[in-house]
């Protein structure tokens, strides 16, 4: 055991001690709407807990001629600038 608790197996061991290629090609893929299903769970989680940290939060709106702050941070961290 290396990792975690997994057994660390070889293409070549595998097809001597388990089955063919075929068989764990079909084992793989019989896992993967699974997983789907994990990947999916998690982004939705994930939209949903955003969704609630930014909700009520106030969108600030500008018109057309509105005056506006604007910072130049590059020209600002520049240290090459006269004063």
């Amino acid at each position: 055991m290396l990792v975690y608790g997994w057994e660390h197996t070889l293409v070549i061991d595998y097809r001597k001690n388990r089955g063919s290629i075929m068989e764990r090609l079909l084992e793989i893929n019989e896992k993967i709407p699974q997983l789907r299903e994990a990947a999916r769970r998690v982004i939705r989680k994930s939209q949903a807990e955003l969704d609630r940290k930014f909700e009520g939060m106030k969108i600030q709106e500008f018109q057309k001629g509105d005056l506006v702050w604007y910072f130049d941070k590059p020209a600002v961290i520049r240290h090459d600038t006269k004063f």
